[in-house]
């Protein structure tokens, strides 16, 4: 595969703009996005899992539950086994497999219309703008967290109870949310964070993967793995501290054990603006950033096995 078509395969998956799609189909770029999602997801599950019970601690790392990462993982390890590091995985993967289809299939259609366009205007691919590829990713980010979102909740939750249960599977998680907070209110909590997130999120992601294949082909253009990780880690830097607000609006009001540490007070996350003064007032400007060494270590090694196993399938299917 070209330098050219590697970037549009991925950043731009389906877009055919030189009549030269590789042999990939809609379905073809959805098969390969699960492939990808599903196998990116069971990888960093345990660095997940930690992440979420940082980020949603409301003590200082050095009082509270879990000290930083070495810690977390044997504190986890002691008190609920080598399974606990695998907490919530069972909805993380009925979040990602689907969330990754959708999310590129999204995108493809976007790249499709987008290279429609291109014809008409009498422009090339050599030409296109890379904004292109940052609001394509905002729009598949879009897209996926809209039609997904119940599932990162039910995981939010089974990844930070702890033990004893509070929640025994997903299906029970479903239930007991809609009983306390009803659907709307329970199983889309915090979506409008979590919009605000993905949007800048998928289009950092993906806009600069494609930047980086075309930019830089010499060090980016085969290495699907490496580029992915860049991309991935420059998006977690953006959108890390939305991501703690929205997990906070997750398990508002959620009553785990108190061993894990304060719970959150659904008072204080009634809205985003109330969200942040919460916890700018409690805990600071580095209450935004907890987390974040878990998530870099998640996030950079996510994308970059995403990206290069998308790119893999792929290449296996259209062959």
């Amino acid at each position: 595969m070209t330098t050219a078509t590697a970037a549009r395969a991925t950043a731009t998956p389906t877009s055919r703009a030189d009549g030269d799609d590789g042999g990939r189909t809609g379905w073809t770029t959805s098969l390969a996005g699960a492939i990808a999602g599903a196998t990116a997801r069971a990888c960093v599950a345990p660095l997940d899992v930690i992440k979420i019970r940082m980020q949603v601690q409301l003590e200082e790392a050095s009082t509270g539950k879990y000290r930083g990462l070495a810690h977390a993982v044997r504190t986890i390890v002691r008190e609920e086994g080598a399974r606990g590091m695998w907490a919530g995985t069972a909805p993380a993967l009925m979040l990602w497999v689907p969330y990754t289809a959708i999310q590129f299939a999204t995108l493809g259609v976007f790249n499709d219309a987008a290279a429609a366009r291109e014809r008409r205007r009498g422009e090339t691919e050599a030409t296109r703008s890379p904004l292109v590829g940052f609001v394509g990713g905002a729009v598949a980010g879009t897209v996926a967290t809209v039609l997904t979102y119940p599932f990162d909740v039910m995981r939010t939750l089974l990844a930070s109870q702890g033990h004893p249960k509070v929640y025994e599977n997903v299906l029970d998680a479903a239930r007991g949310v809609v009983r306390a907070r009803g659907a709307r209110r329970g199983l889309y909590a915090g979506l409008s964070v979590t919009l605000a997130e993905i949007i800048p999120a998928s289009a950092v992601q993906f806009g600069s993967y494609a930047a980086l294949k075309t930019r830089f082909p010499d060090v980016f253009g085969e290495n699907d793995f490496a580029c992915g990780f860049v991309a991935g880690t420059a998006a977690r830097l953006v959108v890390h501290p939305l991501d703690v607000v929205k997990k906070r609006f997750q398990i508002a009001g959620f009553t785990r054990s108190l061993a894990y540490g304060a719970r959150v007070d659904a008072a204080g996350y009634v809205n985003f603006a109330a969200a942040v003064r919460t916890i700018a007032k409690t805990e600071g400007v580095r209450g935004f950033y907890k987390g974040l060494t878990p998530s870099l270590i998640k996030s950079a090694p996510a994308s970059a096995i995403t990206f290069a196993v998308f790119e893999a399938v792929s290449k296996a299917l259209a062959a």
